[in-house]
């Protein structure tokens, strides 16, 4: 595979991902590119995820809604994704690391990957809705 060159483009597309707080789509990514190079277009943005997605520089995200996200390669990822406003938050250590390694031992079979989503509902959106079910006058 052909060495990929670095042009500012390039870096601001791995600095975008390396510093979102989860991951983005390619639409975000060129919103926020925008600012910086204001003349860049989206498909400039597919090209480069697919390119980084080659080299192992990203890692493409499926969270079931149509929309493929993109984060910095890091390692598998999992994911709390909040049905209400669809906010995703990281989970810093793997929880099925353990799990992983028992079914292996359990049943000889190699683990090559794994993927985990939860979904259900953020803080902010439970209160809302306990808030909606409320009747008027504390009844």
């Amino acid at each position: 595979m052909a060495e990929l060159k670095r042009t500012r483009q390039r870096a601001a597309i791995l600095r975008l991902l390396a510093n979102a707080e989860g991951p983005l789509t390619a639409e975000e990514l060129h919103a926020a590119l925008r600012g910086e190079f204001p003349a860049a277009a989206l498909s400039t943005v597919y090209r480069n995820l697919e390119r980084f997605l080659q080299e192992g520089l990203a890692q493409k995200e499926d969270f079931r809604d149509g929309a493929a996200r993109y984060t910095a390669a890091q390692g598998h990822g999992h994911y709390l994704v909040c049905t209400g406003c669809a906010r995703r938050i990281r989970l810093t250590q793997c929880p099925l690391h353990g799990l992983e390694q028992e079914l292996a031992r359990g049943t000889g079979f190699t683990v090559e990957s794994h993927s985990l989503t939860l979904y259900g509902k953020c803080p902010q959106c439970r209160a809302r809705e306990e808030n909606r079910g409320k009747k008027p006058g504390g009844a």
